[in-house]
């Protein structure tokens, strides 16, 4: 089985490097980007399976960006995360077609268990 991408697009370099350690020590192949036009040129050329994308972002707001990568990119799975938690964001990401929402700051743990879900074929 080839290892799936994964594309995280945040600018606090130390969720980035949490990131990235776990998921590479889980297999996955990991890019990143620090905003929405740098995250966008990696999108199209990385083409992930998996999308971890920040809502507040210095060039802009990932939510907003969220239906046009959903549109461009319909198989990408979209992991939003953002430090403020709250509930029309994780409204608007899910009717926007994010898989899920994380809040900062997390752990291990629960990426580690949330990125088992991505290993299971049956999700869609």
């Amino acid at each position: 089985m080839s290892s799936q991408t994964i594309l995280i697009i945040d600018d606090e370099l130390e969720i980035v490097s949490l990131l990235s350690r776990v998921l590479r020590r889980q297999g996955f192949n990991v890019h990143s980007a620090h905003t929405l036009k740098e995250g966008w040129v990696s999108l199209c050329d990385v083409k992930p399976d998996i999308l971890f994308l920040d809502v507040n972002l210095p060039d802009g707001n990932g939510l907003k960006k969220l239906a046009d990568i959903k549109k461009d990119y319909p198989q990408v799975k979209v992991v939003m995360i953002s430090a403020f938690d709250m509930e029309d964001d994780r409204n608007q990401a899910r009717v926007n077609g994010a898989f899920t929402f994380l809040s900062k700051p997390f752990n291990i743990r629960q990426v580690s268990d949330l990125v088992q879900q991505f290993r299971n074929p049956d999700i869609n």
